[in-house]
């Protein structure tokens, strides 16, 4: 407990670098700022992406379903410092990485002034430095894409590698074999657009397309069967935030003009954060030899 109060105190005298989030830049009509929170545990970093909302936004997340926030959290920390955890935080019931993220969550949600339910957090060892943010409009629509990405040593090929990680109802001991590697890519997707709930989960759909086929074109492959290709990583989220006052969408697919955007931002936000974090490169492996932009704000056309 001692720890834990100390660790906080550390925390909010780091709360003054909140203002070093000069570049992420978010269109006005998606109504979001983001900005980055710094600290440390025992020497290692741990960098937190926090984008928070005027209102409570609708938001749907591969971690916690469909929820009302006022903020959408993406939380890196060194990956000793995931492996120290899943040891030193690990309960009769859970792994201590499940424990360290749920703490994680409290402690933010606390110096916003917020609750743990009104705020939305996914989790990652990928360096929050390499974060890549890409906005493309279309008027009266905008499209912003805040992603992080690491595929070194948990990539995936989905439908072909086997998984060992079986879980368990609370109470009935561990679940048998933990969630390895650090790799993941965790993506933010913001919209201006009200999205109904059906918009939302078909959004879910075209931003996993959109991650696949960058994983395709940069020749991800497969940390666990030789010779195959990753489709993504065996932990990768994504959260899909609706809009407050722009028009309203009920379908987000590839034919519609909204499912464009997200999938070229999402396409061109995972190449970047791929290239940032482990070196991947279109034109060293490319199979489209077409470059990728990444601009503040783009018109499509």
């Amino acid at each position: 407990m001692t720890k834990f109060l100390t660790y906080i105190a550390v925390f909010l005298l780091l709360l003054p670098s909140w203002a070093g989030a000069a570049g992420i830049a978010i269109p006005d009509n998606v109504q979001a700022k983001a900005s980055f929170i710094r600290s440390a545990q025992d020497g290692l970093w741990e960098k937190t992406l926090v984008i928070r909302f005027p209102e409570r936004r609708r938001l749907l997340s591969t971690k916690d379903g469909f929820v009302q926030v006022f903020a959408a959290v993406n939380h890196a920390a060194h990956p000793l410092l995931w492996e120290r955890v899943s040891e030193t935080m690990k309960t009769a019931t859970e792994d201590g990485s499940k424990v360290y993220e749920a703490k994680t969550e409290e402690r933010i949600a606390w110096a916003l002034q917020l609750r743990r339910g009104e705020i939305a957090l996914m989790a990652t060892a990928a360096d929050m430095d390499n974060l890549a943010v890409v906005t493309l409009s279309f008027s009266p629509i905008t499209v912003t894409v805040l992603a992080t990405a690491g595929a070194k040593s948990n990539a995936l090929r989905a439908g072909v590698d086997e998984g060992s990680y079986i879980e368990v109802d609370p109470g009935a001991g561990q679940a048998r074999n933990g969630l390895p590697g650090h790799g993941t890519v965790n993506i933010v997707i913001l919209t201006n657009a009200r999205l109904t709930d059906g918009a939302m989960a078909r959004t879910i759909i075209t931003g996993t397309e959109a991650k696949t086929a960058a994983f395709e074109d940069l020749r991800v492959p497969s940390s666990y069967t030789k010779g195959v290709q990753a489709t993504g990583t065996g932990t990768d989220s994504m959260m899909v935030v609706s809009g407050a006052t722009g028009p309203k969408v009920t379908y987000t697919g590839g034919h519609s003009k909204i499912g464009e955007l997200i999938g070229k931002t999402v396409y061109q936000a995972v190449v970047e954060a791929l290239g940032k974090q482990n070196g991947f490169s279109k034109t060293k492996n490319a199979i489209h030899p077409d470059s990728v932009v990444s601009s503040v704000e783009q018109e499509v056309k």
